[in-house]
């Protein structure tokens, strides 16, 4: 189904770059157009837009929640494990598609999908038992792995671009998405800001 949607999406797109189009660079943020830069391109009612983003949180300084030996049922030593730094890469790619178009703006529909793949830093500490509760070896360092986490997000909905002038653009929309578990995330809204070059 994923590769279904994306060979349409390939295809429409195809028909707007032939065309003379209206492009625009700028940033954009919501869970089916992903968050980060941005580059839309629309003709007379087809568009589309690419969004990519690179961002890193967190730090290496990791706290652990001590647990009760009899969460472990009594084992003499365990190993904990927490996230430390994250980087995460957003991608998106919508098809727009032009209902209304006039000075004041543009309302349209779109469709698309986004995906985040996070590399995140496991820290793992080694723990013993002292009593009815554990404590770090420190006799043992720290060890670390990267571990890689990818989920993806498809919708549809509705958008209104806003001329503000000088080239300027305010993309509104409000998408329904599905995520990769499943769930339906209804009305989360999105938004751009865009300068097209005309």
């Amino acid at each position: 189904m994923r590769n279904v949607m994306l060979v349409l999406l390939i295809c429409l797109m195809a028909q707007v770059i032939v065309a003379k189009p209206a492009r625009g660079l700028g940033l954009h943020f919501g869970t089916v157009s992903a968050n980060g830069f941005s580059y839309r391109q629309f003709n007379m009612s087809n568009g589309f837009q690419i969004t990519a983003g690179v961002i890193s949180l967190g730090d290496d300084v990791v706290y652990y929640n001590i647990p009760s030996t009899v969460d472990y049922n009594n084992a003499p030593r365990i190993t904990l494990s927490e996230d430390g730094r994250r980087v995460k890469t957003n991608l998106g790619l919508n098809y727009l598609y032009s209902l209304a178009n006039n000075p004041s703006g543009r309302f349209y529909v779109f469709g698309g999908a986004s995906t985040i793949i996070s590399r995140v830093k496991q820290i793992k500490q080694e723990f013993y038992m002292v009593g009815n509760f554990y404590t770090a070896d420190l006799s043992k360092p720290r060890t670390s792995d990267w571990e890689n986490r990818v989920s993806y997000y498809v919708g549809m909905g509705l958008g209104f671009e806003l001329n503000l002038g000088r080239n300027f653009v305010w993309a509104i929309e409000m998408p329904i998405t599905l995520n990769d578990k499943g769930d339906v995330m209804m009305y989360v809204p999105q938004s751009g800001l865009y300068y097209f070059f005309k």
